[in-house]
């Protein structure tokens, strides 16, 4: 899933806390969306900075047990469960 913020800014740390608040309120409800449909070991979350003509945004990957896990090395994950 893809998550990105209403106004157009190049990184996510540009947004207000407010803002901020509202994407991390947007992920945490597709994370339990997510973990009862699917079997999820737990989440990645991925933010990826734009020039600035870009769109920040927010990447949530779920991972599964058993299943091998890329993520695309230009974006910045942080492990939500650890």
């Amino acid at each position: 899933m893809i998550v990105i913020p209403r106004r157009h800014v190049s990184a996510f740390y540009d947004l207000d806390v407010g803002e901020q608040r509202g994407i991390w309120d947007v992920v945490t409800m597709l994370r339990e969306r997510i973990a009862a449909a699917l079997p999820v070991a737990g989440f990645h979350a991925g933010f990826r900075d734009v020039p600035p003509d870009g769109h920040a945004e927010v990447h949530l990957v779920p991972r599964v047990r058993g299943s091998r896990l890329v993520l695309p090395p230009e974006i910045e994950w942080v492990d939500l469960d650890s």
